[in-house]
């Protein structure tokens, strides 16, 4: 008696070849899917692990590529009025408890470590929440004039979302309700170009989240997106293996419709 699974590869081998194949792409994409996880697992170690290592000192200490996600320190006074707010930013942990709201704004200032020559790092001091009545309008947050101290993470720069360019479409700088410039990101050069002051090429996340000043400072851990790797991966091996059952109920249902 004939291998009823030979018989039906030699019957229909284009849908046996479109198995294979197919499988063959899902168990790789899948496992493509695992090691990125994998990698990016180990990344977020390496960042919790630079979490723990002594501050760096703002504008005492060298900070290269390596330093980033490593604690610092700095001592300064800000310069409030150059401060940026960045527009359609989520919230740290996804959604705002007291309001709910899950979008809403990054609030970046200058801090000026040095008066001669004048040297500045740029903070984000934290997360508010958007009003949907009026798009302009951001919560009054409490600025100390006096010289602060301020903790944080060393970031290359604080993300950026998609946007036209300004340049293209003649749009103005938006203006907040509070005066201070409110744009989608933030060009580290240029705000060193116009202003024509030395600039750290970095920003610090301020992580003090004891201070009530209006901002909100719980930043999550890093993940880098590992659950979404872990997602598509199952994903993946989910669509070989269905692939797999499909092609072989085919086959016995040709097969039991030819016994009859």
């Amino acid at each position: 008696m004939n291998n009823p699974l030979i018989h039906d590869i030699r019957t229909r081998p284009t849908a046996f070849i479109a198995m294979v194949l197919l499988v063959v792409l899902g168990v790789q994409l899948g496992m493509w899917q695992i090691r990125r996880a994998d990698y990016k697992k180990s990344v977020a170690l390496e960042i919790l692990a630079k979490g723990q290592e002594k501050p760096i000192r703002a504008g005492m200490d060298l900070v290269g590529v390596d330093d980033m996600f490593r604690p610092i320190q700095a001592t300064g006074v800000w310069l409030s009025d150059q401060a940026i707010w960045l527009a359609n930013r989520p919230h740290p942990k996804g959604r705002d408890p007291k309001t709910g709201i899950t979008t809403g704004f990054f609030l970046l200032m200058p801090l000026q470590i040095k008066d001669s020559p004048k040297e500045i790092v740029w903070v984000n001091r934290g997360w508010v929440p958007r009003s949907f009545i009026e798009r302009m309008a951001v919560p009054k947050v409490i600025t100390s004039g006096q010289k602060i101290f301020v903790e944080g993470v060393v970031f290359a720069q604080e993300g950026k979302t998609f946007e036209f360019s300004k340049e293209t479409l003649k749009i103005p700088t938006d203006m907040a309700s509070d005066g201070r410039k409110l744009q989608e990101n933030i060009d580290l050069a240029q705000e060193k170009l116009e202003n024509q002051w030395a600039q750290l090429s970095f920003v610090i996340r301020q992580n003090q989240a004891e201070l009530e000043d209006g901002l909100d400072r719980h930043w999550p851990a890093p993940t880098l997106g590992v659950e979404k790797h872990e997602a598509y991966a199952a994903q993946w091996f989910g669509l070989a293996l269905m692939t797999f059952f499909f092609w072989g109920f085919t086959g016995l249902r040709k097969r039991f419709q030819s016994l009859r």
